[in-house]
């Protein structure tokens, strides 16, 4: 009889978004957990594809991207990272972010190399890491104490996270799930213990450049002092422009990363969705535009966020169904709550050999058709009790999901 042969693969089979998509499903709950929109995307994107079919761009792509969308690309990121950005050497166009993250392991990490990663961080890091035989080193974000307070950093175990294996180093801003805005001041640390270890590649996940909140800045690590060169900056269209499904992202970054991403896509996907691709580099031109009253497409699209992340903070801090009390998020797709009171106002049955988290989720779904998703998934085994007492719900939905929400929560 044939035999399951995986090795690597074995321990990543489960994944929370399975579980939680079927219990939604199962109990028909209000999708509040996972971070796809469920709105159209804006007209001028659906009019972008039909120009893109129109015009014919429907073959494939050079691997490293569609011309027409890495020249868009060099420009706009030319003047966000001030500097002169070659469109054909320093940007790689992939399926979404996760794809481009793919193919930085599968290009620069070999068996026994070290990745750090901050946590909490996105479950799809570690198998990326780990199936080509990288081994995770994780850091946690210290929580806050009170409600209006930022995640922090220690940066002595930071620094003393890295050694002569260190390949990697992997970090996300605005931060999924905890909304963290990493500050210059902590960038600026972040670059000096860096600066002692000049073999270590940096990759930055920012899909959630645009999206940051009460006026904080964005600011990416590969714009402090000297680390351009060693530098790979990630970004997702699915994220800009509500478009999940079309699965296009991009790394901008030093040539020699990038020259060795492409030839990864190369033996895995050859090249990412023509059409898409011209359709994005249409989206990023509008984008640049004045836009329903705002001065472009961005500070609208983070408007729309501030105001659901202000409309879930409402309904936690006045439902009389749970105690969840709303925690600081500078950016992002998510609102992260911690569970008060121990989670007393749970029923016993829900808490058998698990954490308070999974257990809060678990009830909040069967009991009262609302979904969030617990965030001890997002940490290694050592930090895993920073998450065990928080849940994360996403801003990504339509206002009437919320409306629907408040109904349940607060009677």
């Amino acid at each position: 009889m044939w035999k399951d042969i995986s090795n690597n693969l074995e321990n990543f089979q489960y994944t929370i978004w399975n579980e939680f998509t079927q219990l939604v499903l199962k109990h028909q709950a209000i999708n509040l957990g996972q971070g796809f929109p469920n709105f159209s995307c804006p007209q001028f994107v659906k009019d972008a594809l039909t120009d893109a079919v129109n015009n014919n761009e429907n073959q494939y792509s050079r691997s490293a991207g569609f011309p027409m969308l890495v020249e868009e690309i060099a420009k706009i990121y030319g003047i966000k990272h001030n500097r002169k950005i070659d469109p054909m050497t320093e940007i790689a166009v992939c399926y979404g972010a996760g794809e481009a993250l793919c193919n930085i392991a599968m290009a620069l990490i070999n068996p026994g190399d070290e990745v750090i990663i901050i946590d909490p961080s996105f479950d799809i890091y570690i198998p990326q890491i780990c199936i080509p035989g990288g081994i995770p080193i994780r850091v946690s974000l210290e929580p806050p104490i009170d409600n209006i307070s930022p995640w922090t950093i220690n940066f002595d175990k930071l620094e003393s996270a890295f050694t002569n294996k260190t390949k990697i180093f992997l970090f996300n801003t605005p931060n999924n799930p905890v909304g963290k805005v990493f500050t210059r001041e902590e960038l600026e640390k972040i670059a000096q213990i860096l600066e002692k270890w000049p073999n270590v590649v940096i990759v930055a996940d920012e899909v959630y450049e645009h999206i940051v909140f009460d006026g904080k800045e964005h600011i990416s690590l590969a714009d402090i002092g000297n680390l351009w060169e060693r530098s790979v900056t990630l970004s997702s269209a699915g994220k800009l422009f509500s478009i999940t499904g079309w699965k296009t992202g991009w790394a901008v970054g030093g040539p020699i990363i990038i020259k060795n991403m492409v030839v990864s896509k190369l033996w895995i996907s050859f090249c990412s969705n023509t059409v898409c691709q011209g359709a994005i580099a249409r989206c990023l031109r509008f984008a640049e535009n004045e836009y329903e009253d705002f001065p472009n497409y961005y500070k609208w699209l983070c408007k729309q966020y501030e105001e659901k992340r202000e409309r879930i903070k409402y309904i936690l801090n006045n439902s009389n169904v749970i105690k969840v009390q709303p925690l600081l998020s500078e950016g992002g797709f998510f609102l992260v709550g911690r569970i008060l009171d121990d989670g007393d106002f749970i029923p016993e049955k829900f808490k058998n050999e698990t954490s308070l988290d999974f257990a809060f989720c678990r009830w909040l779904i069967e009991e009262h058709k609302v979904s969030a998703i617990p965030c001890s998934a997002f940490f290694g085994e050592n930090n895993k009790h920073f998450g065990s007492n928080l849940i994360r719900f996403a801003l990504c939905k339509e206002l009437s999901e919320y409306d629907k929400a408040e109904k349940i929560l607060i009677r």
